[in-house]
C-alpha cells in the first residue's frame, strides 16, 4: 500500500549573501543573520538563479490541519497573482516555500531598485481574505505596521506574531451591511429630537461646527412632519441625510457606546447614500462630513475615510478650499477647516496619500476664536500632514552612491524629526496650561472628552514621529545622532525617542482609563490611536524587562488593552481580532515573568522554573551569552521554544487545573464601564474552569483590573523557559537586543516603511 510522502518540514528558504560567499552556516535570522549582525554588514539575500532578484526567508510554522481542509489551495488565479498567492499557499500545504516565487513576486518593482536589507519578513500592512476580492493595503505609519516590529521581538523569544490578527478587523471597518431594500425609518418625535440636538450641540458641535444648529433643527421638524418621507424632493434629501446621522450619532453619544437604534439611523442614511453625490452641492458636505464621524465613532475607519474623499472632491469643486477676501460667512471656511482636520489625522493614522496639499491647508487663523477647538485641532492635522510627509518622503539609497550620500539622508531624517517635534510641541505650548497635551486635563467635563482627543492624537503623533527609535536600540540611535548631528541642540530629545514614545504610549493609557472613570467616553475618539498606544507600550516592555516601572507599565497596558477590546467588541469587531489584543497582553506579561524569575533564580542559585532547563542555568558556558542583556534568538540560545504552538495558534497560559485566561473574553456590548469595573470569574464547564471576564456595577471581592485568576505554585508556566541576564549584568534592561543592533537611521526608516506589497489584481 503507497503512503503519502512525508511533509516537508518547516526550512528557510536561502542563506545570505555574505554567508553564501563566506561558506559559512547562515542562520538566516531576521532582519541580520548573526553572522552579519556580529560584523556589522549589510545582510542581504538575493536567488543565485535569478541574480539582481531580491529573495526573503520567511517565518514558517507548521500549518494547522483544519486550515489546510477549509481553504485548499486555489490554482484558478491569474498569472500575475500566481507569483505572490501560490507562496503563501504552499507554505500552508507543505510548509515549504517557493523562494522563485517570492522573487517574481517583486518584478514590478522599479527596474535597477535594490532591495532594502531590512525587507519586511511578512505582509503585515496588507490584510487579505483568502477565496474572495478583500484586500486591503496600509501605510507605514498605521500600527499595523509598527505591529511587525514588535512581532520580531516576540519571534526573538520565541513566541507568536501577532500582526496577523489585524486582517479580521479588516471587514468591520472597510464594510457595512445594509439590505438593498430603501429603508426611510421615522424621525423621534418632538421632544426626543430636542433632546438629541442637545446631545449633539453640547458634545460633538463645539469641535466640528457643520451646521446653523436653529437652522437645522427647524428643518429637522419640517421633515418629521411629512407623512411620507419618499416623497420628498430630490434637494432635500441630503437634509434627511444629515438629520438622519445627526440623531444616530446623538444616541450613541449619549449612551457612550454603539447602539442599535443608532445602527438603525445609520443604516438609513448609508441607504441614501447614492442619492445624494448626485446632488454635489454643500449640503451634500455637510452630510458626508457627518458620516465621517459617526463612522469614526463605530471605528469603521476605511467607510469613513471613503465618505471623506467624496466630501473633499465635492468642497473643491465648491471652492471651499479658496480663502475669502471678504467672508460674510464662515460656514464654508468652518466646513474645509472639517475637511483638512479629519483627513490629516486619518492619514497619519493609515498611511494612505491625501487629497489636500499643504498648499491647500485650511489656516487655523482663518477661524474665528470661538471655535477653538476647531482651531486646535486644524493647527496639530497640520504638524501630522507634515509627519506623513516626513515619513514617506525618503527614498532608499542605492548601495553604489556613495557614503556621503547616505549620511546626508540620514542627518535630514533626524534635522527633521527634530524640527517636527519642536512645532508639536510649539503646538502644545499654545493650549492653556491646563488643557494642554501632556499636563492634567484641569476642565469642565463637558470639554474632558473633546481635550482628550486632541490630547490621544498629540501622543499618537509623538509616537509616529519617534517609532524609529522605539524600536530600535538606544545606544545606537545616541550614536546616529552624536555622529551626524554633534553640535545640535536637540541631540537629548533625539536621543530619547524611545522615551519619548514609551511616555506617549503611558499618557493615552491613562487617557483611556480616566475617560471610561469619568463616564466621559466619545464617538470623537476612535480606539485606533490608543491600539497604537498598546503596541508601543507592549514594544517598551519586551526590550525593557528590567525596568523597575514594568508593574505600572503592564497595569497600563492591560486597561488600555480591555479599553481597546471592550470598545470593538461593542463595535462588533471579529472575536479573532479581539484576542489578537489579549495574546499581546499574555505574551508580554509572560516574558516578564519569565525574566523575573530567570534573575530571582540567578541570584538565589535556584532554577529558573522547570526541571529540563537545570542544567542550561547551571552551566556556565550557556549562561554567559545571556551576560550582555540579549534577548535571546535561535542563533545564541539552545532553548527549546518557548511555546510550542501550530500556526495560526495563539499561545496561552496553560494551568494544571484548566484555566486558559484570556483578555478578549466576551463583555457586555450594552455598557461602557470603567476598566476597574471589569470583572475576573472562574466558572465552571464540562472541562475545567474558564476565566471570563463580565462587567458589572458594583464592585467584586474577585480580582479587580486582573485579566486571569491569580497562578498557582504548580503552574507549568511555558514563558519561563527562557532565562534572561542576572540583573547585575544588565542596566539597561534588553535594550542593546536583537534585532535591530548595527542599523543605521535609514536602515530604521526603510524597515519601518516597508509597505509595498507585491503586484496584485482585484481577484484573490
Amino acid at each position: 500500500m503507497d503512503r503519502p510522502p512525508p511533509a516537508k518540514r518547516p526550512r528557510l528558504s536561502m542563506a545570505c549573501n555574505t554567508c553564501r560567499q563566506r561558506k559559512v552556516k547562515c542562520d538566516a535570522e531576521y532582519p541580520k543573520c548573526r553572522n552579519c549582525r556580529v560584523r556589522n554588514q549589510d545582510c542581504i539575500t538575493t536567488d543565485p538563479q535569478r541574480p539582481g532578484c531580491p529573495g526573503f526567508r520567511e517565518w514558517l510554522e507548521v500549518p494547522e490541519k483544519e486550515k489546510i481542509q477549509i481553504e485548499p489551495p486555489r490554482r484558478d488565479h491569474s498569472a500575475s497573482v500566481n507569483g505572490y498567492v501560490d507562496a503563501q499557499e504552499d507554505a500552508a500545504a507543505d510548509a515549504a516555500p517557493a523562494p522563485e516565487q517570492h522573487s517574481r513576486s517583486m518584478m514590478a518593482e522599479e527596474e535597477g531598485a535594490e532591495s532594502s536589507p531590512v525587507r519586511q519578513p511578512f505582509e503585515t500592512s496588507v490584510n487579505t481574505e483568502q477565496g474572495t476580492n478583500r484586500t486591503k493595503v496600509l501605510g507605514g505609519s498605521s500600527s499595523q505596521c509598527l505591529a511587525k516590529s514588535l512581532d520580531v521581538y516576540f519571534k526573538a523569544v520565541r513566541m507568536e506574531p501577532v500582526s496577523g490578527f489585524f486582517r479580521h478587523g479588516m471587514r468591520r471597518a472597510e464594510e457595512l451591511d445594509i439590505p438593498l431594500a430603501l429603508m426611510l425609518p421615522e424621525l423621534p418625535e418632538a421632544e426626543r429630537r430636542k433632546e438629541y440636538v442637545s446631545v449633539y450641540r453640547s458634545r460633538i458641535e463645539p469641535l466640528y461646527p457643520l451646521f446653523d444648529l436653529n437652522t437645522l433643527s427647524a428643518s429637522i421638524g419640517h421633515l418629521a412632519a411629512v407623512e411620507n418621507l419618499s416623497s420628498i424632493s430630490r434637494d432635500d434629501v441630503p437634509l434627511l441625510v444629515s438629520a438622519y446621522l445627526l440623531m444616530s450619532i446623538a444616541v450613541d453619544e449619549r449612551a457612550q457606546y454603539p447602539t442599535g437604534e443608532g445602527e438603525r439611523y445609520l443604516h438609513a442614511a448609508a441607504s441614501l447614500l447614492a442619492h445624494i453625490i448626485v446632488v454635489p452641492y454643500l449640503p451634500t458636505v455637510q452630510a458626508l462630513l457627518l458620516f465621517t464621524i459617526a463612522y469614526r465613532g463605530r471605528n469603521q475607519e476605511g467607510l469613513a475615510w471613503q465618505a471623506l474623499g467624496i466630501a473633499i472632491r465635492i468642497a473643491y469643486t465648491l471652492g471651499l478650499h479658496r480663502p475669502q477676501k471678504q467672508p460674510t460667512n464662515d460656514l464654508h471656511a468652518r466646513i474645509w477647516a472639517i475637511c483638512c482636520s479629519l483627513e490629516k489625522v486619518m492619514q497619519l493614522a493609515s498611511g494612505w496619500p491625501t487629497l489636500i496639499p499643504d498648499d491647500l491647508m485650511a489656516n487655523p487663523d482663518s477661524l474665528c476664536p470661538a471655535y477653538r477647538f476647531l482651531q486646535w485641532h486644524l493647527g496639530l492635522a497640520s504638524y501630522q500632514g507634515s509627519i506623513s510627509r516626513h515619513l514617506y518622503s525618503y527614498r532608499s539609497t542605492s548601495r553604489a552612491v556613495a557614503e556621503e550620500s547616505t549620511n546626508n539622508t540620514i542627518r535630514q531624517i533626524l534635522l527633521d524629526t527634530a524640527r517636527l517635534d519642536n512645532s508639536l510641541q510649539s503646538w502644545a505650548n499654545k493650549i492653556p496650561s491646563n488643557q494642554r497635551p501632556g499636563s492634567d486635563l484641569l476642565t469642565s467635563s463637558s470639554d474632558f472628552h473633546i481635550l482628550a482627543f486632541l490630547s490621544i492624537e498629540y501622543h499618537g503623533s509623538m509616537i509616529a514621529l519617534h517609532r524609529a527609535a522605539l524600536i530600535a536600540p538606544r545606544s545606537k540611535i545616541e550614536q546616529e545622532v552624536n555622529r551626524h548631528c554633534p553640535d545640535e541642540a536637540f541631540v537629548h530629545r533625539l536621543s530619547h525617542g524611545e522615551s519619548i514614545c514609551a511616555n506617549s504610549a503611558r499618557a493615552i493609557a491613562r487617557l483611556s482609563i480616566e475617560l471610561q472613570d469619568h463616564g466621559a467616553d466619545s464617538a470623537l475618539i476612535p480606539a485606533g490611536t490608543t491600539g497604537l498606544a498598546c503596541i508601543a507600550l507592549a514594544i517598551w516592555l519586551m526590550k525593557h524587562p528590567s525596568s523597575r516601572l514594568r508593574e505600572t507599565d503592564l497595569a497600563l497596558l492591560k486597561g488600555c488593552l480591555v479599553y481597546c477590546s471592550t470598545r470593538f467588541k461593542q463595535c462588533g469587531f471579529d472575536r479573532r481580532y479581539i484576542e489578537g489584543l489579549g495574546v499581546i497582553y499574555e505574551q508580554v506579561r509572560g516574558r516578564l515573568e519569565g525574566f523575573t524569575a530567570a534573575a530571582a533564580g540567578a541570584g538565589e542559585g535556584a532554577p529558573i522554573s522547570r526541571v529540563e532547563h537545570r542544567n542550561h542555568v547551571d552551566d556556565k558556558s550557556d549562561t554567559t551569552r545571556y551576560v550582555s542583556g540579549h534577548l535571546p534568538t535561535p542563533s545564541t540560545s539552545s532553548y527549546g521554544p518557548a511555546t510550542p504552538t501550530r500556526n495560526g495558534q495563539a499561545p496561552r497560559h496553560t494551568q494544571a487545573n484548566g484555566i486558559t485566561p484570556t483578555l478578549a473574553q466576551k463583555t457586555p456590548s450594552g455598557s461602557s464601564l470603567p476598566i476597574t469595573r471589569l470583572q475576573v470569574n472562574e466558572q465552571q464547564n464540562g472541562n475545567g474552569f474558564v476565566s471570563t471576564l463580565h462587567a458589572d456595577s458594583q464592585p467584586h471581592s474577585t480580582h479587580d483590573f486582573s485579566i486571569d485568576a491569580s497562578i498557582s505554585t504548580n503552574t507549568a508556566n511555558a514563558f519561563l523557559d527562557i532565562p534572561g541576564p542576572h540583573p547585575g549584568d544588565t542596566s539597561g534592561g534588553l535594550d542593546e537586543a536583537f534585532p535591530f543592533d548595527g542599523f543605521n537611521v535609514e536602515e530604521l526608516w526603510n524597515w519601518m516603511l516597508y509597505f509595498d506589497s507585491p503586484p496584485r489584481t482585484d481577484i484573490l
